[in-house]
């Protein structure tokens, strides 16, 4: 019998007497133990590790306080942290927007309307900004601990606790025991190195802090280390070697600063001209903070090293102990609030992570419980995990990797797609119940109206605002890159539908008022430049459907890949973005009791969106004419946004289109990456939880290596978060309502075999609520829901659903029949 009752808010009265216990009992230990012991070498379930130090970047452990990110290579000769801060880019504030690109609009057009493909495509490539290429992410540095070759080392584990955020390294030499612990605290902005030793007076180490740009290193005293440097262009860039595709600049750019505080205790530091010597210590603790000149897309003025020193005074009084609690406590107020359990035993944390990986991805089988559950519970919190470590309020947003950049010359310019790779990398803010960390995107998203309203203008002569399919930290929204990939007007489009999601989520009018506008602006731009086609209906052109070839320059008239022309009129995913859109400004507006005459346009126009259609093979077609190809299995299924992430596409209002979806998703085949990781949320509204499980175990986490990052033919972050969406989405949707307008939660919509036992707790849901779930052998036995602001809700499991009044506290409800 499956019960349904209130919940208590998230901490309860016991839960915060236990919170402070644990508080008080982190700080006693620090303070109390100097010479500490190697921590427990009892796996715990949340818990990646090894059995040996990082042999090259992929392997290292991310750290990260939204702001500042590291990587941890937990070395025994030689410790290595590479060292990133989020807005140090190349470049310097620029418009890309090109005056000459308007005279190249109306024959574009005219040779998409006569079938032209690949003559149109030839003369978009003069509607591209200037230059075509945007910047890039970048590197700010490495920072080495050297402890010269001390012994062979035993007993070696290597360690990311994923409940505190704490990287450790433990191992002992001969009879004595080492350990290391490294956290990037977001409430004190700083990254902490603390070193420890069982044994008096056996720390020594030489620090350095290099950079791979223009930089210098001195030691203005014994105990700090201070690096100062600027990004200046190289003479590769704006070559654009291969996934490169970085721009060209002139004179310097960003400016930066990183500071090292060096604290021993006991023994001595000596300073050197750009290093530190620790001798005889018996441990040390080290507080390192970069800032960069960066003050928005339009000022790099500011003085990184003030803005260092007024971090650095703000840490001057606080012990180790106090910093490792602050951090601790800041971080599980985030990450506590979502439990889960999807069975299995834990037995299998005893196994080092890069081995449970190939264990589970070796295994082709997916029945019932013939994968390692528990690794799908470590994946989905370590999608949280970077969410929290890569993404705070003020922060900048996740870039393709998200704030962990190794290159000069990243794939991509590690910069924002968004044609998917960014949206997806906060598909599961809300439902994750991180809803704060979605604010860097959501602030970004309100940046771009600016920019884009220039771009509209100068590209268009239109109103309201665009972006294109890739913008970077100078909030860039021209198209850019070649006609093939930039020439796509929607991404500012599909970013705005996370201002409503916000929302939905959160039911903050606050936050829908200040939105509203910024949704307008890139309805306005559509209403000025959609143009009727043959068949009276409304279509974006020039437009492409992202990263895909079509057959209007094939022999046989069949998609191919990347290997042909992609500009065309009107791509599907062009129409399903303006239809969310449009509704969302319409329902924005009346939700806020405004606008009443934009409000009847857009009705009149979202009528004239040209429809989707279903093709000869009985798919969904991706372009106005009938080009997919059955046997073309590409990664990219950008017409199924319709499915997910958006709910024009589903079984109740749509069941021909949800069927001609399906098959898509069939002949475009299963992959990894990415791609993958839309697929498990794909298959998961398509309700078919056992072929989400096979996507997600057979194709996406095969690509995960030691360090749990997707690591295809390059390093991007968007499947960690992708992942962890796609398990989310097994287990709650609440996408769609009711006639009255009122939420609908659908339970274990989607839940494998594989996944017979299991609970969840504390998943946010549309319509202001919050969700816990438990089953067993496959069935439904227990739900709590909370009100977070939502009142009327429909409960639906299997082909039961049940309407609910909660108001706005939590009180008993009534279980389903």
């Amino acid at each position: 019998m499956m019960k349904f009752a209130s919940h208590e808010p998230f901490r309860t009265a016991s839960q915060s007497v236990a919170w402070q216990v644990y508080c008080y009992g982190v700080l006693l230990l620090s303070t109390a133990v100097v010479h500490a012991a190697p921590p427990d070498t009892k796996s715990k379930p949340l818990q990646l590790w090894c059995s040996q130090p990082a042999g090259q970047w992929s392997e290292a452990l991310p750290i990260g306080n939204g702001r500042l990110g590291a990587m941890v290579f937990g070395g025994v000769d030689q410790e290595h942290l590479q060292l990133n801060e989020d807005t140090l880019w190349s470049g310097v504030p620029h418009c890309y927007d090109n005056p000459d690109a308007y005279q190249h609009l109306g024959t574009v057009r005219k040779l998409l309307a006569e079938g032209k493909y690949e003559e149109a495509e030839a003369n978009a490539q003069k509607m591209l900004g200037v230059p075509k290429y945007q910047q890039a992410y970048m590197p700010l540095g490495d920072l080495f601990l050297d402890f010269g070759d001390h012994g062979t080392p035993r007993d070696y584990r290597r360690t990311l606790d994923l409940e505190t955020a704490v990287s450790a390294v433990s191992y002992r030499i001969g009879n004595v025991g080492f350990t290391r612990k490294v956290f990037a605290s977001h409430p004190d902005q700083s990254i902490v190195i603390r070193l420890e030793c069982d044994t008096p007076g056996q720390i020594h180490f030489e620090l350095s802090i290099t950079s791979p740009h223009r930089f210098q290193t001195r030691a203005p005293s014994k105990e700090a280390l201070r690096l100062t440097g600027t990004v200046v262009p190289t003479t590769e860039q704006g070559k654009s070697p291969s996934r490169r595709l970085i721009g060209p600049w002139e004179g310097d750019g960003m400016k930066f600063a990183a500071h090292v505080r060096v604290l021993p205790e006991n023994g001595e530091a000596i300073a050197h001209h750009d290093k530190i010597s620790v001798r005889n210590a018996d441990a040390v603790t080290l507080i390192y903070t970069a800032a960069t000149s960066y003050i928005d897309a339009n000022n790099i003025d500011a003085d990184p090293a003030k803005r260092i020193d007024n971090v650095l005074q703000n840490t001057r009084d606080k012990s180790y102990a106090e910093l490792l609690q602050r951090h601790v406590h800041d971080y599980r107020e985030l990450f506590d609030r979502v439990a889960i359990h999807l069975g299995g035993t834990e037995s299998n944390a005893d196994i080092p992570t890069d081995q449970r990986i190939r264990r589970v991805t070796a295994d082709r089988r997916v029945t019932k419980g013939s994968r390692d559950p528990k690794i799908a519970e470590l994946v989905f919190q370590y999608g949280r995990y970077l969410m929290i470590s890569g993404s705070r309020p003020g922060t900048q947003p996740l870039n393709l990797q998200g704030i962990w950049n190794n290159e000069r010359h990243p794939p991509w310019g590690s910069k924002y797609t968004i044609n998917i790779n960014t949206e997806m990398n906060y598909w599961c803010a809300e439902v994750a119940n991180l809803s704060e960390c979605h604010e860097p995107l959501l602030r970004m998203v309100s940046e771009l109206p600016t920019p884009g309203a220039n771009t509209a203008r100068v590209h268009y002569r239109a109103n309201g605002w665009v972006a294109h399919h890739n913008t970077d930290i100078w909030r860039g929204t021209a198209p850019v890159d070649g006609a093939q990939w930039g020439i796509w007007p929607m991404g500012g489009a599909w970013l705005c539908e996370h201002l409503w999601q916000h929302y939905l989520y959160t039911l903050d009018e606050s936050h829908l008022a200040k939105s509203y506008p910024v949704m307008k602006g890139a309805a306005e731009f559509f209403l000025d430049t959609l143009i009727e086609n043959e068949d009276g209906f409304l279509i974006t052109s020039p437009s492409l459907s992202p990263e895909h070839s079509h057959g209007g320059g094939t022999k046989d008239g069949l998609s191919v890949g990347r290997a042909g022309t992609s500009l065309c009129a009107g791509p599907t995913i062009d129409q399903q973005i303006l239809r969310d859109l449009f509704a969302n400004c319409i329902d924005a507006a009346e939700v806020l009791d405004i606008d009443e005459d934009f409000r009847t346009r857009l009705v009149q126009a979202r009528s004239g969106l040209q429809p989707m259609k279903i093709g000869r093979h009985g798919q969904l077609q991706e372009w106005l004419v009938d080009w997919d190809n059955p046997n073309d299995q590409h990664s990219h299924v950008s017409h199924l946004y319709g499915l997910f992430p958006s709910s024009q596409i589903n079984p109740r209002d749509t069941p021909e289109l949800l069927e001609a979806a399906k098959t898509s998703l069939t002949q475009r085949g299963d992959t990894g990456g990415w791609p993958g990781a839309w697929r498990v949320s794909l298959w998961a509204r398509i309700g078919d939880g056992d072929h989400a499980h096979n996507v997600l175990y057979r194709h996406v986490l095969p690509r995960f290596t030691t360090n749990l990052f997707s690591q295809g033919s390059v390093y991007q972050i968007d499947a960690n978060f992708g992942a962890t969406a796609g398990i989310a989405e097994m287990l709650l949707q609440s996408h769609l309502t009711d006639s009255d307008g009122n939420r609908i939660l659908h339970l274990l919509p989607a839940l494998p075999a594989a996944w017979p036992d299991g609970s969840v707790r504390g998943l946010r849901a549309r319509g202001g609520f919050e969700v816990d779930l438990a089953w067993e052998d496959g069935e439904l036995t227990d739900v709590h829901l909370r009100s977070r602001g939502g009142e009327i809700v429909n409960v639906r499991y299997r082909d039961r659903t049940e309407t609910m009044k909660i108001g706005a506290g939590d009180r008993r409800l009534d279980g389903l029949p």
